[in-house]
Order: structure tokens, then C-alpha cells, then sequence
């Protein structure tokens, strides 16, 4: 009799124990299958990896169309004295040159941007624009004005008026030798079309255009 109540209580036991490993093990099952589901429902909440994707493209697209437009409008001219010049071809422009009957000068600005040793940029982005009056028909060059820009430049800018007694004559291989004929090749490129044609009638352009080329 007592061998027999002790097998009933080692039974009941063993079956309790494996109820609770088999409640465990289902708990757990369902814990796992919630966390699954939670955390797909989420990923809802956030933007999928080919959206990202897709946005990260067209950023990158974007910048490099405005690296290409940088590059289209501001022509290198030359590098020296840890400086590169560049041409803002977007402003060039010819003009009639003051106080005279129909002689024209091209009116440009020339970007200059400070390079380190190795050739990179400095930061934080800062840069001086010049501004050049530059007479083909001479070979001469006149400064009028020079800023130092950090971002956006003012408008409001002081210059040196026009006068004939500011033209100078090139010294072969000075800065200025070197922009006056990066201009002058790049103006004629532009010469008979869009805004570096400005003022000018046809004839006038095509007289201009020999004798800069004579």
C-alpha cells in the first residue's frame, strides 16, 4: 500500500514538472513570435532600405549636377603663391570701354581660392573675388576692386573708379600676365553668342574679333 501512494506522488510530480517545461517552452515560443511581430510593425514606422537607398541616390546625384555647374562657370585660369584663380564666366562681360567711341573691354571677376601644401582646399570655405577691367586691344589690365568672402559676398563693395591712367602694360610671366591671356582666350570662346556679346552689334563684334585675333 505505501509503495503504491509513493508511485502516485513521484507520478504526480513528474507530470506537474512536465507540464511546466512544456508551459515554459510555449511562453517562450510566444515570446519570441511577439518580439517578431513587434518588431515588424516597427520597421513600418521607418523608411524601407530601397527608399533609402533611393534618397541617398539622389542626393548624390544632386550634389555632383551642382559640382558639374560649379565647374561649367568657374573656368581655372592658373595656380600660384598657394592660390588657384578661376573665371566666373556666368558675369563676364564685354562693355564699352568709358569715354570712348566704340572700343569695347571685357569687365570680369576672377575667384581666387587658397590652397594648403598638399593641394586641398582650406576650411572653414573662404575665398577673395578681384575684379578686372581687361583691354585686348592694348594688352593691358586694370584692378578695380578685391573682397574677402566667407559664404554669401556683400553687394554693397567699394571700387577704385575708371580712369585711362589705371591701365597697365604686362609684365611677361607676372599673375597678371597670366589672367589677362586666360581671359581674353576664354571671352573669345564666348564672343559672338549669349551675354559676353552684349552691346555689341555684329559688325562691331566681327571687328573686334579680327583685330584680337590679328
Amino acid at each position: 500500500m505505501k509503495r503504491l501512494v509513493r508511485f502516485c506522488i513521484v507520478g504526480l510530480f513528474l507530470s506537474l514538472l512536465g507540464s511546466s517545461w512544456v508551459y515554459a517552452a510555449e511562453s517562450e515560443k510566444n515570446g519570441n513570435e511577439s518580439t517578431v511581430s513587434s518588431n515588424r510593425s516597427a520597421d513600418d514606422w521607418f523608411t524601407r532600405p530601397d527608399e533609402t537607398k533611393s534618397i541617398t541616390t539622389q542626393s548624390e546625384e544632386s550634389k555632383t549636377k551642382q559640382k558639374d555647374k560649379e565647374e561649367k562657370r568657374f573656368v581655372e585660369l592658373l595656380k600660384d603663391n598657394g592660390f588657384t584663380y578661376y573665371l566666373d564666366t556666368k558675369n563676364a562681360r564685354w562693355i564699352q570701354m568709358p569715354h570712348s567711341g566704340n572700343e569695347y573691354i571685357a569687365d570680369v571677376w576672377v575667384k581666387l581660392i587658397q590652397t594648403d601644401d598638399s593641394g586641398e582646399y582650406s576650411y572653414p570655405a573662404k575665398y577673395f573675388l578681384a575684379h578686372y577691367y581687361v583691354r585686348p586691344n592694348t594688352q593691358q589690365i586694370q584692378f578695380l576692386s578685391e573682397l574677402e568672402v566667407t559664404g554669401r559676398p556683400d553687394n554693397a563693395i567699394k571700387e577704385r573708379p575708371y580712369s585711362m591712367q589705371n591701365w597697365e602694360n604686362l609684365v611677361p610671366g607676372s599673375v597678371e600676365d597670366e589672367l589677362y591671356h586666360g581671359i581674353v582666350k576664354n571671352m573669345k570662346k564666348n564672343r559672338l553668342g549669349g551675354k559676353s556679346s552684349n552691346g555689341m552689334s555684329v559688325r562691331d563684334m566681327v571687328e573686334e574679333y579680327l583685330r584680337i585675333s590679328l
